[in-house]
Order: structure tokens, then sequence, then C-alpha cells
């Protein structure tokens, strides 16, 4: 198996980020470009606010990839897209099927039992179904496929967001990238799968990512996704309280959260118990929610943070007393390997897990191969060819004696044609000519032999071209005299006009 490029963009609250990667023929994943760009009041909540300038951002974290070494000359011809935010949830669906007698499940089985749980939503905003558990002939079974019976039963997780959300995605227009190669994905899937052991899974473990302006909780159990929700309260409250506290501006709390978030400004105890209020407050929402979904703490043994929110001081500590369990900080997992240096640390799980995503979601290469430009080399001069190619043979026409003895005879001159000449040379010499004659053809009148007389002047005066005149209109006279004559019976004409 060739190695395949992959290509993902992030749109978040706090930044959209975009990545490309390569994965080898043994699945693993090398990233080779990150490029980010802020995007504060661009995106509100995970969603898509002002199109056109997200448009623009994207499209310049794309070229900004294809301009990067480990990718350059390639173009990006496909992409996944995250897609969350604080309209995404989850809800429990089952779906049904009996059999007149026992048959081997396939995998068109499972696909309309999926089918039908998705119907009876009855919602088209689902943004991914996700297959709980399966039941053949009411046994519990991990995998159906292959398996006999008279009857099938399973249990879904269908994940929603708003309308809303899905439509602003589908507006963003990508230069490079047509919209039947985007594969959306589910970002908080993207990340919970990327980060947590099988074991984690199985035994049930609470996914929390804490991002700028939501906080995103997933429960895992019994291997898959059991539970999602997206809570509308994030890192930057906390940002908000210092500016409202300490009367400062957004950029000098923002600057200030981040040092106390990084281990300084200890002495600053007032913005340190601002933060921890506000910590405390989210913990307790994201607790909340797990309770309700029915997966209390015997449910779920361990607790993984990840976002740029749980760097906030005591953040771990805080949710690891309220929730009495375990507390662990995701990791970059070590078999990711970077070509691009400064990238490889926490801060970038969520690209790299949406790039590890998109490689499952396609089968070929995001990125498009470079044309191979072939020098050519000058050809040698060849003398000019001047041969003129000859016209095709026609095929001769078989002829036959009557038409060699017709062409014999108008080769052969006319003798009434040469008596009509004869006359006509008579009448010539006579005078008796035609207008349209052959002679008159060959020698065609002068403009002036037909010029009309100008009126005279008012003052009784001739007109000056009067003398060059008359002789015009003297032989007009005579053709006059000539052409009677010529229409007169014999009879009336005298003897020296004969």
């Amino acid at each position: 198996m060739e190695t395949r490029y992959i290509a993902a963009i992030e749109i978040a609250s706090s930044k959209i980020k975009g990545a490309v990667g390569s994965v080898d023929s043994e699945g693993r994943l090398t990233v080779l470009a990150v490029e980010e760009t802020p995007s504060y009041d661009n995106v509100r909540y995970g969603r898509v606010q002002n199109i056109r300038e997200v448009t623009a951002a994207v499209n310049d974290i794309i070229q900004r990839l294809e301009a990067a070494p480990a990718v350059a000359p390639r173009s990006v011809c496909a992409l996944g897209v995250s897609i969350g935010g604080r309209s995404i949830a989850g809800a429990p669906a089952k779906a049904s099927m009996k059999f007149n007698e026992d048959c081997e499940i396939s995998d068109q089985h499972v696909q309309r039992l999926m089918f039908d749980a998705r119907q009876d939503l009855m919602t088209d905003q689902v943004v991914e179904v996700i297959p709980r558990a399966f039941y053949v002939n009411s046994a519990f079974v991990r995998q159906p496929v292959g398996t006999f019976g008279d009857s099938l039963r399973g249990e879904f997780l269908m994940v929603t967001c708003a309308r809303e959300t899905r439509q602003n995605l589908e507006r963003i227009k990508f230069d490079s990238v047509p919209a039947s190669a985007i594969a959306y994905i589910l970002n908080i899937k993207a990340i919970g799968d990327f980060v947590l052991t099988p074991d984690e899974k199985v035994l049930g473990t609470a996914f929390v990512d804490v991002g700028a302006e939501t906080t995103s909780v997933a429960v895992y159990k019994d291997g898959s996704l059991a539970f999602v929700c997206v809570i509308p309260m994030g890192s930057r409250l906390l940002t908000l309280d210092l500016i409202a506290g300490l009367g400062t501006t957004e950029e000098a709390a923002e600057k200030l959260k981040r040092e106390i978030a990084a281990g300084g400004e200890k002495e600053n105890e007032t913005a340190r118990n601002f933060m921890h209020s506000r910590a405390g407050e989210i913990i307790a929402n994201v607790l909340n929610q797990i309770d309700i979904a029915g997966y209390p703490s015997p449910a779920i043994s361990k607790v993984v943070l990840t976002g740029g929110g749980a760097k906030a001081p005591d953040f771990a500590e805080q949710i690891a007393a309220q929730f009495k369990m375990p507390v662990r900080k995701a990791e970059m997992p070590s078999d990711i390997a970077f070509r691009v240096a400064g990238r490889n640390n926490p801060d970038n799980i969520d690209i790299v897990a949406l790039l590890a995503a998109a490689a499952r979601a396609f089968n070929g290469s995001c990125l498009s191969e470079p044309v191979e430009e072939h020098r050519q080399e000058p050809k040698e001069e060849q003398p000019e060819d001047r041969t003129v190619l000859a016209a095709p043979e026609e095929e001769p026409v078989r002829r036959s004696v009557a038409d060699e003895e017709d062409d014999d005879k108008w080769l052969r001159d006319d003798p009434d044609e040469e008596e009509e000449q004869e006359e006509d040379r008579k009448t010539t010499r006579r005078g008796f000519s035609f207008p349209w004659s052959r002679k008159r053809k060959e020698e065609p009148l002068e403009e002036d032999e037909f010029t009309v007389e100008e009126p005279e002047e008012e003052n009784g005066k001739e007109n000056e071209d009067e003398v060059e005149e008359r002789p015009a209109t003297h032989k007009l006279n005579s053709f006059r005299e000539r052409f009677a004559k010529l229409f007169t019976p014999v009879e009336g004409l005298e003897d020296d006009d004969e």
C-alpha cells in the first residue's frame, strides 16, 4: 500500500487550525505541517458566524499548508472538517428485526437496522450513528455479522446538531476542494478515540474537553461512545472574570491567565481565586450532565482532561475532588511522528486527532500528486519537405461513340452563327446599331453622352456648361432618328434612305 496524504481543518471558537499528514502502509501517522489563525469573533460557541471571513481564513491556511516544504508541490483536493459546538447532543435509539427462520446476519441487516433507528428519531440533523450493542435471539453479541438467528435488535447513540450549525459549515467555500470531497467529522469523538486507551473505553471513562467557549463531555462505556453533550461554558469565562474583577483589558487578562496557567504569578492570589471559582462552576455542570445521563461514579472509573481550559490552576485537582476518581491529562501518543518543529505537544492533540479520523474516513489521498514536467529536448532541424502531394487519381469516365460525335459538333463552327456575325458587321457599317449590341458592349458610352441639360438661370443667361452639353444632345437626337427608322416599314422610307 502506498503512502496516503491526509488534510484536515478544525474550526473552533478561539482559533482555526489546519494540518497535513501522511499515513504509511502500516498505518503510522506522520504530521507534515500545521498552521493556525485566531477566530475570536468569527466563530461563537463552535458555530460559524461570519462565513465570509471564515472562508478567507481556511483558504489562507490551506495555501500555507500547500507551501510547506514537506507538502509542496502537492495541492489539497479533499478535506476532513470538524463539526462541534454547543448544539451537539446524543440521543439513544433502538431498532429490531424479525425473520421467518434462522438466517445468517449480514452487513445489510445491520445497515437496515441503523436506518430504522435513525428514522424513529424524527430528525434530519444526525451527524453520526454510533452502534452501542447488538442482540441476536436476545443474546448480547459485540459483532452480529456472521451469527445466525431469527431476530436482531440493536441499540445506538444518535449524535445530532442544530440545522444552522451544519448549514453554516456547508456554506464555506474552499478554493481547491469541491463540496463532494469534504468529510464532516465529529470533533469530540475523534479526540476521544485518539487519546483514550482500549481499556479506558471498556471500563468506563469520562472524557472532558475544555475549550474557549464550550466544554464537551463524552462518556465511553463497553468499548464505544455512550453519551455526549456540550456545555456552553469555557475558559473565556475565566478571562471575563479577570476583566471584571481586576478592571483590566481583555488582552491583559488573557496574558495574565496564561501566565498563571504556566505556573507564574503565584503572588496574584486575587486572580487565582477568580479562576478557581469559575473552574469549580464548570466542573459542577460537567458532573451534573454525567449524572443525568445515568453514569454515576460506579459506572465510570476515570476522567481524562484535554483542551486549553484544562490548563487552569488546580483544575485537575478540583475535578478529581468533585468526581472522587482519578484524573489524568491527555498526552500526545508516542507513535505519532512529527516533521514540523514545535508541534509535538498536547496543544495540537485536537488537530492531530482530526487527521487520524480523516485517515479512516478517506480511502484515498487528500492531496493531488504533482505533475511531472518533462523537459523537451530541442529537435534537430530537418530540411523542409517541399513535396507536393499529388491529388488522388480519378477513375476514367467511359465515353461512348455518340459522346465523341457530340464533342466534334461543339468544336465545329455553326454556320448560322457565322451568318449572324456577318449581318451584325453589315448593320454596324450602315449605322443601325443597337445600344445592347456587341460593339456597344466593347465600347461603353462616355459618361457625358447622356448628360441632362441644366435649366437656364432666372436672369436669362445661359448656363456656363451649355456649350459642352450640345454635342451630347446632338448625339442623343441622332440616335433617336436611327431608332425610329429601324422600326419604320420599308414602304414609308424614301428612295435615298434605302
